[in-house]
């Protein structure tokens, strides 16, 4: 007997998924908004370049019917619930004020992305664009941010919207560090100054924090870059040298960690070779990071506890504070008695979502990433979707020495959103073969 195949019709699901946006608006339009970053930057707008990208994306997600909510995203909902009741246990004050707004439209960004990259199927918003510019993000960060802040140091710079402000908004220092972003952060903690990156950022741990989802992405992306994947050596060592004398340890803790689970995954999967391959790359920029000087610069770092009291004392202050307010946390990381001390509630995101939104608040945000990380974790069948995985539950560890914000947090919700939308379109063309009876002839 000869099998004929005969042409599948989507089913109602997969028409529904399929929906476009009518025509109102290109799929691709808010990817190219976040691939404006550095212009962003320049204009003194940086930190809500995630934000106003998430603008057209919400109007694209209200002319998709209906919208698909994933399994595990309702802790997300829980937090944003939990950070707008929030908001009344702020104190009258326009420091605080400022830094919740942008903090809760940093969230609420990042949320809105994640539904419009599950709800957009690859026919109109294609896995390798979202990856590009995810990957071109990273070397902008990386290499262009990171060589710059080498070089002019704690130099600000002056940005148009800078000068519309008036000064007394400039001598908000929240607002100086969005505004007049700083390339790096000088510090002699090891006994001479060194310039720490942060372009395109305000501080050195948002850099490093924004490299941890975004060095794991841009991996995701070279397996798409086709001929340019020739040039991926070259740019992983210039980016690798910023990375290391950028002395930001959670940075390298968090790369090393991501690595080695990487092979462990391959491994016990039965690819050898890749775990083989991996390890001998890591092995050669081992070789070569050890008998260059920047051998001398990572022990020096190793061996200094510089922001281990610092971060311990913030740490301590936000358990002892927490008694006042457990439920709905302060709202807002709050100014600390010492000048020179950074702000309670900061150095990580387990301890703002703890200060600021109270112990609910720290549960739904804890919650969704270990939900998203057990289930993008499940039944991975692809290296892409193993690097994707990673950048997803990168959050959990860093979480307890990093802010997620303004970058790394839409980065990793990108990471997840990917993972699930693909899974979700296997399963409606699974179920939708399932149904399909073959025309058999004699």
């Amino acid at each position: 007997m000869a099998v004929t195949s005969i042409p599948i019709e989507a089913s109602p699901a997969a028409r529904r998924y399929e929906t476009p946006l009518r025509g109102l608006l290109h799929p691709g339009l808010p990817f190219f908004v976040m691939a404006m970053l550095p212009l962003f930057w320049a204009l003194g707008l940086g930190y809500f370049t995630f934000v106003i990208a998430a603008v057209p994306m919400l109007f694209g997600l209200l002319l998709i019917h209906p919208i698909r909510i994933p399994k595990g995203y309702g802790w997300w909902i829980g937090f944003m619930v939990w950070t707008l009741l929030s908001a009344v246990m702020l104190e009258p004050s326009l420091n605080r004020y400022l830094s919740y707004s942008a903090r809760a439209l940093a969230h609420i960004a990042a949320g809105i992305i994640f539904l419009y990259i599950y709800n957009l199927p690859t026919k109109y918003l294609p896995t390798g664009r979202i990856l590009a510019v995810c990957g071109g993000l990273f070397l902008f960060t990386a290499i262009v941010g990171g060589y710059l802040g080498l070089v002019l140091g704690e130099a600000r710079l002056s940005t148009p919207f800078s000068q519309l402000l008036p000064q007394s908004m400039l001598s908000n220092s929240f607002v100086e560090n969005i505004v007049r972003p700083p390339y790096a952060q000088r510090q002699d903690f090891l006994g001479f100054p060194l310039n720490r990156p942060a372009m395109p950022f305000s501080f050195t741990n948002d850099w490093g924090a924004t490299l941890v989802p975004g060095t794991f992405l841009a991996i995701a992306a070279a397996g798409r870059a086709g001929r340019a994947r020739r040039l991926m050596p070259v740019l992983a060592l210039l980016a690798v040298i910023p990375m290391i004398v950028s002395v930001n340890r959670g940075l390298w803790l968090s790369l090393m960690l991501g690595v080695a689970y990487v092979v462990v995954r391959q491994a016990s999967a039965g690819q050898l070779l890749l775990a083989i391959r991996l390890s001998v790359v890591v092995l050669f920029v081992a070789v070569v990071v050890a008998v260059s000087p920047l051998a001398g610069l990572i022990e020096d770092r190793a061996t200094t506890s510089h922001s281990v009291g610092t971060r311990g004392e913030l740490y301590t202050d936000v358990l002892e504070r927490l008694p006042e307010s457990p439920i709905l946390g302060f709202g807002a990381p709050l100014a600390n008695p010492d000048p020179t001390a950074p702000a309670i509630g900061t150095h990580g995101m387990f301890w703002t979502a703890l200060f600021s939104q109270g112990v609910p608040g720290l549960i739904f945000y804890v919650g969704f990433w270990v939900s998203m990380a057990i289930r993008t974790g499940r039944n991975i069948r692809s290296q892409e979707h193993l690097w994707l995985h990673l950048a997803v539950a990168s959050a959990i560890p860093t979480m307890f020495f990093y802010d997620h914000l303004p970058a790394a947090l839409p980065l990793m919700m990108i990471a997840a959103a990917v993972i699930l939308r693909d899974r979700r379109a296997g399963d409606i063309e699974r179920a939708h073969l399932s149904e399909q009876p073959l025309a058999v002839a004699p």
